[in-house]
């Protein structure tokens, strides 16, 4: 019986000691499963956030997917100097071109109509991984209600990491607009779920954009307004020296457009944050029709207040001092003072040149080395190459600036591409890896494809000629078509379906750029006058 009672209590200690152990392997398998699954959940639901997210990038002008994860990629404590403010901003400083001719490192973080709350809650921002002794600011949105701007205020914070400055910028953009969500500001599929049957190759390559950032903020805008009826106002009493700490004199009863209420306020809280960093503020307006000599006299009546800089652009004696020439320099005008006016790079080449003798000489920055700055300059210099590209009315100037290994050149020609088409031009043909062997092709089609200075393909004929291709991997996919005036008279480049060529008489060339993923320049040059006329 003992023996029977001592078995019992053995049994019962081994069972329990079983069932123990079978209870935690239970626990930590359901432990290990859950924290699988939610990791699972998150990266599902970041991704899908990621892929419905709206996308800003180069081939759309303003590349701000790129500037704003760029920026997160620097090496802390490198950037020296910040541009803050309004797209104006963005096109207006190049910090290229401030590193290559001064050494300044400096990096834009404009965007689309930024407010002055954005621009400060960026610069708080920035100031977690940076260290900047300046900020540019420009103030064009001082005197612009911003407060129910959703889709520019998305733009700006959309690309913010989650973080206490996030959720500070998100309750104050909630407060200026209760119909909006908090949420949506971190699972922005909330606000974009509807755009899954409008996305595209940008959507599906996020990943990529947090590469080395190229343009360190910069927008191009290629275009060249033409717009000859700008005319700079005189400051009152002149400016012998350009953004001096000097402003109107208040007994001189000078009129002034006040700042809108909530810009004035984050003004002051932006130049606060900087005397705390120790940062100097410095204020400037690039060319706008839209800027006023009424606000022209509020802003440097608040920079003499505050002594602060500030250089306006639209002064007479500083946009004659820089050379500026609104009809060329700039992308587009503002007739009725309502669209945005941005510089194109030749106006933003001046401002910047300008501003970079300002940091230098006044500020004692720049003569930095940095590898960052150093492993983009082929790429800025490929950004100045393209507006010349833009603009070049000389087809054999025009044949030499393709020979680039970032370029596809298209050609495709209508009715006739051979009438003057001399030795030398056949030369530079072939220069690009082109037969060029065009004697006797009067009226006869011809089409080309050059990548990278090696010829995928070309044919000319006395019928119509069709070529279907595509290149980066099967991501574009080009058509071309080309017809003689004796077969159709006609021609076609399209790319992704969309129309390129201008379709004139002559030689059509499109050039595509594979740095910046899109087509830089489109222009057709008529070979059946002995000018060789280019059409854009």
């Amino acid at each position: 019986m003992a023996l029977d009672l001592m078995r019992q209590i053995l049994f019962t200690e081994d069972f329990s000691v079983e069932q123990v152990r079978e209870n935690r392997r239970s626990r930590g398998s359901f432990v290990l499963k859950t924290i699988l699954f939610l990791c699972l959940m998150g990266m599902m639901v970041y991704g899908v956030n990621r892929t419905l997210m709206p996308k800003y990038r180069h081939n759309v002008t303003n590349p701000l997917t790129d500037t704003y994860q760029g920026f997160y990629q620097m090496e802390p404590g490198t950037v020296d100097v910040l541009i803050l403010g309004s797209s104006q901003a963005a096109a207006g400083i190049n910090p290229q071109e401030l590193y290559n001719h001064f050494g300044v490192r400096s990096y834009n973080l404009g965007s689309n109509h930024q407010s002055l709350w954005a621009s400060y809650f960026w610069l708080k921002e920035a100031c977690r991984y940076q260290s900047p002794k300046a900020v540019i600011l420009d103030c064009y949105e001082l005197f612009r209600d911003c407060r129910e701007a959703e889709g520019e205020t998305r733009q700006a914070f959309d690309e913010m990491r989650p973080g206490p400055v996030k959720w500070e910028a998100v309750r104050t953009i909630c407060s200026f607009d209760e119909e909006l969500s908090w949420q949506s500001y971190f699972l922005t599929n909330i606000r974009f779920h509807t755009r899954w049957t409008g996305l595209n190759e940008t959507d599906f390559t996020w990943g990529e954009f947090a590469s080395v950032p190229q343009l360190k903020g910069f927008w191009l805008y290629r275009g060249k307004c033409g717009y000859e009826e700008f005319v700079p106002f005189q400051a009152e009493g002149g400016e012998e020296n350009p953004g001096q700490k000097k402003g109107p004199d208040p007994a001189g009863n000078l009129e002034q457009t006040p700042f809108q209420e909530q810009a004035g306020e984050y003004l002051d809280k932006l130049l606060l944050l900087c005397r705390e960093q120790g940062i100097q503020l410095i204020l400037i307006k690039t060319p706008t029709l839209a800027q006023t000599l009424q606000q022209h006299n509020t802003i440097a009546a608040y920079a003499e207040k505050n002594d602060v800089s500030f250089f306006d652009f639209n002064e007479k004696k500083l946009f004659e001092k820089i050379g500026f020439d609104y009809a060329q320099d700039m992308n587009d005008s503002s007739t009725g003072g309502t669209k945005n006016a941005h510089a194109n790079p030749s106006g933003a080449r001046k401002m910047t040149y300008y501003m970079g003798e300002i940091l230098s000489g006044q500020y004692g920055l720049g003569d930095q080395t940095d590898q960052q700055w150093e492993d983009t300059r082929n790429f800025g210099d490929g950004v100045w190459k393209d507006f010349q590209l833009r603009y070049e009315n000389r087809l054999e100037k025009y044949l030499e600036l393709l020979k680039d290994s970032r370029y596809t050149v298209f050609f495709a020609v209508k009715e006739d591409g051979a009438g003057y088409l001399d030795e030398g031009l056949q030369e530079k043909l072939k220069e690009l890896g082109l037969k060029a062997d065009l004697d006797g092709g009067e009226k006869k089609s011809y089409s080309a494809v050059v990548e990278a200075g090696k010829a995928v393909y070309e044919e000319m004929s006395g019928e119509r000629l069709e070529e279907l291709g595509s290149f980066r991997g099967g991501k574009v996919v080009y058509q071309i078509v080309s017809a003689g005036a004796g077969c159709g008279n006609d021609c076609s480049i399209k790319i992704n379906g969309g129309e390129q060529a201008r379709r004139k008489r002559g030689l059509n060339i499109v050039v595509y750029n594979h740095e910046m993923k899109s087509v830089v320049d489109s222009v057709c040059f008529d070979m059946c006058v002995p000018e060789l006329t280019a059409v854009r």
